[in-house]
């Protein structure tokens, strides 16, 4: 008990990371100002094009990830799918999607305004958007406590034994668990993600290109793969989902 209290402290790197513990402020619509304070990244269209492309796709999409939610979840589905969908007005930072919680747990996709004139076209905004959905449907939040909390467990016992520092070998563990596990969550999500927007009817052929133009950051590339093994894997997913469909049968989402 004593041990697990230790090492508690890097379970909460993990929570930190991963979602808020505050609910998201209230939608807000973007302003037409954006594109004049991030000068960072090329926004390929106005704020209106982006809200009015961000409603279609999520009008579409959502039946979709509910129902792939309510087969993951079964039983508790009501509490786990109940996706909302927030956008921020956030001038002067670069484009940004991510999936959250709210204090009761509800499952909460924001997305920037920059992020909505930023997404070229609905195939690229079905994307991201199915991307961040599978993060909940993946249940990655708490399979990523689990393991983050069983390496840091493991490390502070080897620590412990050894007579060396528990704590710093727990939050070590832990931190290092976080960067492998984001990677193959991230890794699980473009799969999955792709499953969703091929089957509300968008293509990810091109929209995949859209890594190539985010801004780029020391702690996306620490908790992100390489956009070359990310754009195979949604490749590699495309080709399996038309080969299904061909046979008449559905490629399964896969955690």
């Amino acid at each position: 008990m004593i041990l697990r209290s230790l090492v508690l402290p890097a379970v909460l790197i993990f929570l930190a990371a991963c979602t808020e513990n505050t609910t998201p402020v209230e939608e807000k619509r973007p302003s037409s100002t954006d594109a004049k304070t991030t000068p960072s990244v090329q926004l390929s269209r106005s704020s209106k094009d982006g809200k009015a492309s961000f409603d279609r796709v999520s009008k579409r999409l959502l039946p979709v990830a509910r129902q792939a939610c309510r087969a993951e979840f079964k039983s508790n589905a009501t509490a786990k799918c109940r996706f909302r969908l927030i956008v921020r007005n956030e001038p002067g930072t670069p484009p940004d999607a991510k999936f959250t919680r709210s204090a009761a747990g509800r499952p909460i996709i924001v997305f920037n305004s920059a992020m909505l004139q930023f997404l070229r076209d609905d195939n690229e905004m079905a994307m991201v958007l199915g991307h961040e959905m599978a993060h909940q449907i993946g249940n990655h939040i708490e399979r990523g406590q689990r393991e983050i909390l069983r390496s840091a467990i493991q490390s502070a016992k080897a620590a412990k034994k050894a007579g060396g520092d528990v704590q710093k070998a727990a939050v070590t563990a832990a931190e290092n668990a976080l960067i492998s596990f984001s990677r193959k969550f991230e890794l699980e999500a473009d799969k999955a993600g792709t499953i969703l927007m091929m089957q509300a009817g968008y293509t990810p052929d091109k929209a995949i290109n859209l890594l190539d133009r985010l801004p780029s950051s020391n702690s996306r590339f620490r908790r992100h793969p390489l956009h070359p093994q990310r754009k195979q894997a949604v490749r590699a997913v495309a080709k399996q989902f038309r080969a299904a469909q061909a046979r008449g049968k559905t490629l399964a989402l896969a955690f």
